[in-house]
């Protein structure tokens, strides 16, 4: 009889056991939460401006550091200049002298297309009256020498040699200004006035190369002074004054204002399959020690499709677009993600069995990728082919 009794006592515990692990079986079954995969990050900016130098120069000033704003336009930094100012200096002195010389040329110029002037007429011919009148003067001095040489021999052959050779003088000097006023009244020459106009063009010329000396100095000065082309806040400083800045290395990098925070991030290539754009994130920030009390939110915006092999790891990259955090993050600190993959029971997160929806749309967005890719080829092959195409 106790036999019996003990039986039925352990069958009576075996089928509440039995109903309360299956009520539990069934309630894990049922009860569904959230799919995660945990990834790890660093934030970045959206919009990343490297602010670089355009050319091998010394720092010689930085005006800002990393978490200033700035505007667009706004100097970052200046690079040493001495020798550039000096070459604007010097620019600035060859243009008033070329300057100068054009003026003198254009009024030399000027004065030839003038001639002759009314002054200058008057001139010739009173220099043509007074040889005239001269002339005159040593005729009759000639005449009276010969009177007094030949006639009555008063004066020696001397005295008339030289009334003789003043009278041919007077006749030259009668005959250059006769030409001179010739000359005055047909103005300057085809010769002198093309001269003047080469003089001129040549002064013209070098005014203009000056002028463009003078802006290639001062386009090399205004490079010095390094400006930011966007709004935003300096993220990263890599150079200090003093330093040796290289044609292109990157002095400062700006953080644009034009788009949100991002993380770039890193997924093991063992759930990397699950991770797709558009799906949520939570993100838990390095920054506080209480991370689960100031969870900030985002979504995938690229997957990334190839891995990076450090230490042995696969894992692939994504870009997380931030949507909320309690506070800004501050670039280039660290997060964890929890990327929400989907739902799924407790009863396969234990038993570690995936749920049929998310692999159908991983699949589905493989393939959607792989036709992406492929149509951009062929449009790529479209757009070489009319070159590779002879007439």
């Amino acid at each position: 009889m106790m036999r019996r009794k003990n039986k039925r006592r352990v069958i009576k515990w075996l089928l509440w056991v039995s109903g309360i692990l299956g009520t539990v079986i069934l309630a894990l079954a049922l009860i569904k939460i959230d799919d995660v995969v945990m990834a790890q990050g660093i934030v970045e900016p959206g919009q990343k401006i490297y602010i670089d130098s355009p050319m091998s120069r010394v720092i010689e000033a930085l005006y800002v550091q990393p978490g200033d704003t700035v505007i667009a336009n706004q100097p970052l930094a200046l690079l040493y200049n001495g020798d550039l100012r000096a070459a604007v200096g010097a620019a600035e002195k060859d243009i008033k002298r070329e300057h100068a010389n054009l003026e003198s040329d254009r009024a030399r110029l000027a004065l030839l297309r003038e001639k002759p002037t009314a002054e200058e007429l008057k001139i010739a011919e009173s220099r043509v009256d007074q040889a005239r009148i001269s002339l005159t003067a040593r005729e009759q001095e000639l005449k009276r020498a010969e009177h007094l040489y030949f006639g009555e021999r008063l004066w020696s052959i001397d005295d008339h040699q030289r009334a003789q050779v003043n009278y041919e003088l007077a006749m030259v000097n009668l005959k250059v200004a006769t030409e001179t006023l010739n000359m005055t009244r047909r103005g300057p020459s085809l010769a002198e006035l093309q001269q003047a106009e080469a003089a001129v063009r040549q002064s013209e010329a070098a005014l203009e190369k000056a002028v463009h000396q003078l802006e290639a100095a001062q386009e090399a000065l205004e490079r010095t002074i390094i400006r930011t082309p966007v709004d935003g806040v300096v993220a990263r400083r890599d150079l200090y004054p003093g330093m040796q800045a290289t044609q292109g290395g990157i002095i400062l990098i700006v953080a644009g204002l034009a788009e949100g925070t991002v993380i770039d991030a890193w997924v093991p290539e063992t759930n990397a399959w699950k991770v797709l754009v558009d799906q949520k994130v939570e993100i838990l920030s390095n920054l506080f020690t209480d991370r689960e009390g100031f969870v900030g939110y985002g979504e995938i915006s690229e997957v990334y499709g190839y891995a990076i092999h450090e230490g042995g790891v696969r894992t692939f990259g994504l870009e997380v677009v931030v949507t909320e955090t309690p506070i800004p993050l501050s670039y280039g600190s660290t997060a964890d993600l929890r990327i929400i993959v989907g739902r799924r029971s407790i009863l396969k997160l234990l038993l570690g069995l995936e749920n049929r929806d998310v692999i159908q749309a991983s699949r589905q967005y493989k393939s959607l990728r792989q036709k992406t890719a492929s149509k951009l080829e062929a449009l790529d092959s479209l757009r070489v082919l009319p070159d590779s195409i002879g007439p």
